[in-house]
């Protein structure tokens, strides 16, 4: 891997080490596999034609599909990319013995990530209209394909019902979310009541469940924000920039906010100083906004 050019730019190369004693036909299967893989994927996905190739040649999937989380404006500069890698129900090797292998095309912090997920699971999901299978595993996603199968695809009409469901309870959920935020701002504007940093935090908390119950199909019950982050990373990783917790200084924060769901309530005193307290209101209206914006574009 090479970071350079233009806003450092991450470049990929593969390099392919075969064992100096495979014969000819051990060489030239191997090379012609590495070729196919490569002019199986599209133009879209050119840049990440190296990761591919290693995961392929080393896990053999039946499917990979490539999902792009756009970036938010004034935020980031580059888009999310999630490499959903849909294992063979032929394979006998366990997930943990594969990890490994998507650790090595994983930049921890960076735009590219990769998940591994069960072709039965995939299959049943997208016959059953699981929401998170039925929005991500279609055609124009796929990067890499076996052909050993052909997954189920929701009718347009199925599609568009599914999204009217998805807003109909991101509406229902995020009302919750934003009436909290109401309300801490209602307080802040009439007196500095510690229990402000606690109407924040349940703001941050459902914008997060309602995300991740529309877009991923199940309700996380926790209060603990980083760990609804690290749910969030498959579905809308976006959101995880407004508390990015890789910063001192962002890690304090991100403290303040999660120690307030106890110590706001249950603690004589819990002060947190006014620069804070703007910043964590700062941060919640961009995380709501957010939400919203990817909600609306996962449903046009």
């Amino acid at each position: 891997m090479n970071i350079g050019g233009h806003n450092h730019r991450i470049e990929y190369t593969t390099n392919v080490f075969i064992n100096a004693g495979a014969d000819t036909a051990e060489l030239r299967n191997w090379k012609e596999k590495i070729i196919s893989i490569a002019t199986q994927i599209p133009d879209k996905a050119d840049a990440l034609t190296p990761i591919i190739q290693l995961i392929v040649a080393a896990i053999a999937p039946a499917k990979i599909y490539m999902i792009k989380h756009d970036a938010i404006e004034g935020m980031e500069e580059e888009a999310f990319i999630d490499l959903l890698v849909v294992v063979s129900g032929k394979s006998n090797i366990p997930f943990k013995e594969l990890e490994p292998v998507l650790e090595m095309a994983y930049l921890k912090d960076r735009r590219v990530c990769c998940s591994l997920h069960g072709e039965s699971n995939v299959i049943e999901g997208l016959r059953t209209g699981h929401i998170f299978y039925s929005l991500h595993c279609i055609p124009e996603n796929l990067v890499y394909d076996d052909k050993s199968a052909v997954y189920p695809i929701a009718t347009p009409v199925a599609m568009q019902e599914m999204k009217t469901r998805i807003q109909q309870q991101f509406s229902l959920t995020f009302k919750k979310a934003l009436d909290f935020n109401k309300s801490a701002i209602f307080l802040y504007e009439k007196t500095r009541s510690q229990i402000i940093t606690f109407l924040l935090h349940q703001a941050v908390e459902l914008t997060y469940r309602g995300i991740l119950q529309c877009l991923n199909g199940y309700d996380k019950k926790t209060h603990e924000i980083r760990a609804l982050k690290k749910h969030a990373r498959r579905c809308a990783p976006q959101l995880n920039c407004f508390f990015p917790d890789n910063t001192e200084e962002e890690k304090r924060l991100l403290d303040i906010l999660e120690n307030a769901y106890l110590k706001a309530r249950y603690e004589d005193q819990y002060p947190v100083p006014e620069n804070d307290l703007s910043l964590l209101f700062r941060k919640v209206m961009q995380l709501q906004q957010a939400a919203t914006k990817i909600i609306e574009e996962k449903t046009a």
